[in-house]
């Protein structure tokens, strides 16, 4: 638009230049107001768009549905920075409904409009420990200081088998935490707690306040954070003292223990962890439609990103005057 305005007002000097030559030459009653106020009105205004012109090529928009349709999914924030610029700040307010636009679909799920970013969570398991405390000296007797099978149903011997990707941690009763008379099931939560945390592929927390007999486990891998043992990267089990014996025909632990449940369940199956979520946030980018720029619109411009673990999962845009089919992009 610029480089039109220029060229009319180029014309339009040339023009009343061209008057004023005119006027000088003519005989009679010279009226060279006239003339030289146009002159210098049109000289000013091309100045002006020369100006702008001049700035346009400098500074064109970033903008721009080459630009948009160069977004693939999988490309980080630098690689949108490089192309398009800068994002305006998070804490920007910005009202979508004037510009007819919404967030992405993949990451509508966990971002309201008037959020940026939704932090990763991390996919947890929960160990329930239940039972009474086994009287002193007959550890066993009933209670929790039973022997971890079927038919007593304690901790003794217990083990906790925790599976991520392809490695494997043991956390056994007598071996990695100990059993003492008269502990309670909140006792029993917190040494287990202790004894997971203590491995490496682990996180662990037993018996806070508001779950005292339970147990807590989040993944120390950061390949295992926030979806990952969603997809069934990581499970849990518990297995009696006595080696798991296995039917024939159904393929089932048979040797559990019922000192301990995994989401109400003691029937010694793996358990899958549950309930993690991946970081996700949107990046949004604007731009004035001007006049005088090098696209021919005055539409307000903006381009939205959402990213999923650091990465492009999708973009919506307002105001680009995308090229027919190309909203499929989208």
């Amino acid at each position: 638009m610029a480089f039109l305005l220029l060229a009319f007002s180029a014309f339009y000097t040339l023009l009343w230049c061209v008057g004023l030559l005119l006027t000088l030459k003519s005989d009679g009653d010279k009226n060279l107001p006239v003339p030289i106020m146009g002159l210098l009105l049109f000289l000013g205004l091309s100045g002006y768009v020369g100006m702008a012109a001049n700035e346009a090529m400098n500074n064109p928009p970033k903008l721009t549905p080459e630009a948009f349709n160069k977004i693939q999914p999988g490309m980080s924030l630098d690689d949108l920075t490089a192309l398009m610029g800068q994002p305006g700040a998070d804490e920007a307010p910005y009202d979508f409904t004037a510009y007819r636009i919404s967030y992405p679909d993949d990451v509508t799920r966990r971002l309201r409009s008037d959020m940026r970013i939704a932090e990763r969570v991390d996919a947890v398991a929960k160990l329930k420990i239940v039972g009474e405390p086994s009287k002193a000296n007959l550890r066993k007797g009933e209670g929790l200081g039973a022997p971890a099978d079927a038919e007593r149903g304690g901790v003794m011997g217990l083990t906790i088998i925790l599976v991520e990707n392809e490695n494997e941690t043991r956390i056994t009763e007598g071996e990695h935490w100990t059993y003492e008379d008269d502990m309670t099931a909140e006792d029993v939560a917190k040494k287990i707690g202790e004894a997971i945390d203590a491995s490496e592929s682990w996180i662990a927390v037993g018996s806070t306040d508001d779950e005292p007999t339970t147990v807590a486990i989040t993944p120390e891998l950061e390949s295992n954070f926030g979806t990952a043992c969603n997809e069934g990267r990581c499970t849990i089990q518990i297995a009696a003292a006595t080696e798991l014996a296995e039917d024939a025909e159904e393929g089932t632990p048979l040797d559990v223990t019922g000192a301990i449940r995994i989401r109400s369940r003691n029937d010694g199956k793996p358990s899958d962890f549950r309930g993690g979520e991946d970081e996700t946030f949107v990046k949004i980018w604007t731009e004035k439609g001007v006049l005088l720029d090098a696209d021919f619109s005055t539409d307000n411009r903006m381009i939205i990103a959402g990213f999923v673990k650091g990465q492009t999962v999708g973009a919506t845009q307002s105001g680009l005057e995308m090229p027919q089919g190309a909203e499929a992009a989208e």
